[in-house]
């Protein structure tokens, strides 16, 4: 066994728990020839002062440590000379979620086996379908491939990339949202993709202020990299080599054959694994992965007197007109503090006096629908009622139009009831009868 093996060897033993100095300090005196066991507390101790992270980082670091260590090195020179070495390792890998997710009720899964049962799946259509090194995704035969792409111009420009999972793999992707990320809680301020939470309650927290302000997050989904789903699957528990599946079926490396469809600099944060917008799991996963974000984002709205709610990658903070220059400078600093990027463009400050809108809800008194998103369903009304116009025919057409009534009549009943009316009486001016209930 030379160096790098012995490290490596140690290192596995390593990841199998805590990483806290007890542990492995324990691990190593439990490995280790006794007459090494003296050395233990300064290899622990080294090792987490090197790597400070929440959980234990993989065999490739670990051992990249241990290679450096005076310690390690004498206890090379030890086992090669006496040709004695450690003493194998028969533990199986265990859960160990960090202190705040300990009472998670989420799967066990501790191994790859039990993952694949979890997921139903044989190990071989696992590894197939998380993909780990993009070699299915970029097989030149889309047949092989995991998603399907949709690439759209956005109205500031640029691109994106909508990223589809195909059936086989959407199914992994709802159970793992379903079966682990919804039983994970996202931080009080975050309303988009969160359970019983809606874009009406985040508007509502600023209706009536001084000053709104608002921020946009440059590239949401993408900007999430798989080291944030990875680093949250290892917080809660799960070891290794489950965590680094878990991550791969929920991220996505768009290939080469797109890349080449896409122009600037959108271009460069798709060719690393990502969150793909089009997955059932990406709003959960991205709820937590700025989990941080939010509770900084928090902390200074608190410090300023300030409300603040996340819906999706909108930022909003209301409060009295002093907000709005400290915002400016920290909430900037903040974002970039954290890895992601500010969308500069879309950054607002909104007087009383002038309309205040969050999550595309108007908030200046109450909550209320723009003029023009109400006006457009009154002229679309009128035209309906004219017996040429035979839209009201087609239920498509028909369950979308009652849809969009509908959320008028959520922020604002009385215009929504207005709206309805209308309806009623376009319809019987055009065929004599009254319109029927939403239920028909």
């Amino acid at each position: 066994m030379n160096k790098n093996e012995l490290a490596r060897n140690l290192a596995y033993s390593l990841t199998l728990g805590t990483w806290s100095k007890a542990h492995i300090q324990s691990t190593l005196i439990r490995r280790l020839p006794r007459a090494l066991h003296r050395l233990a507390d300064a290899i622990s101790s080294d090792l987490v002062k090197n790597r400070p992270y929440t959980y234990s980082p993989n065999v490739k670091l670990i051992a990249s440590v241990l290679r450096n260590n005076d310690e390690f090195v004498r206890v090379f020179r030890y086992c090669s000379r006496r040709n004695i070495w450690p003493d194998p390792d028969l533990s199986s890998p265990v859960m160990f979620p960090v202190a705040a997710f300990a009472a998670l009720d989420i799967p066990q899964l501790a191994t790859l086996d039990a993952l694949a049962d979890w997921l139903l799946l044989p190990i071989e259509r696992l590894e197939y379908l998380a993909d780990r090194h993009s070699r299915y995704e970029d097989h030149g035969d889309t047949q092989v491939n995991h998603y399907h792409y949709i690439l759209q111009r956005k109205k500031s420009g640029g691109t994106r990339v909508i990223e589809a999972p195909k059936p086989a793999l959407k199914a992994v992707q709802r159970q793992i949202l379903h079966g682990i990320v919804d039983k994970v809680p996202v931080h009080r301020d975050a309303f988009g993709f969160a359970k019983g939470r809606n874009c009406l309650d985040a508007a509502s927290r600023h209706a009536g202020e001084q000053v709104v302000t608002g921020f946009d997050l440059k590239d949401f989904f993408p900007s999430i990299g798989a080291g944030r789903i990875f680093g949250l699957f290892r917080c809660l528990g799960y070891p290794h080599q489950v965590a680094s599946r878990l991550a791969a079926l929920c991220t996505s490396v768009t290939p080469l054959r797109v890349l080449k469809r896409i122009t600037g600099p959108d271009r460069d944060i798709y060719r690393k694994p990502h969150l793909p917008q089009g997955s059932p799991a990406s709003p959960g996963l991205a709820n937590l992965a700025v989990f941080t974000l939010d509770k900084r984002l928090s902390g200074l709205a608190k410090s300023v007197d300030a409300n603040y709610s996340r819906y999706a990658d909108d930022l909003s903070f209301s409060g009295d007109e002093h907000i709005a220059g400290v915002l400016l400078r920290a909430v900037p600093q903040i974002i970039e503090d954290e890895g992601f990027q500010l969308n500069a463009a879309k950054t607002r400050i909104m007087s009383k006096t002038s309309r205040q809108v969050v999550t595309g809800v108007v908030v200046n008194h109450h909550l209320n629908v723009t003029r023009k998103a109400f006006d457009q369903l009154k002229a679309i009304i009128h035209a309906c009622s004219s017996a040429e116009d035979l839209r009201l025919d087609d239920p498509v057409f028909r369950t979308s139009l009652l849809g969009k009534i509908g959320w008028v009549e959520a922020v604002n009943p009385h215009r929504g009831q207005k709206l309805l009316e209308l309806l009623s009486t376009a319809v019987a001016r055009r065929d004599g009868s009254s319109y029927p209930d939403r239920g028909e």
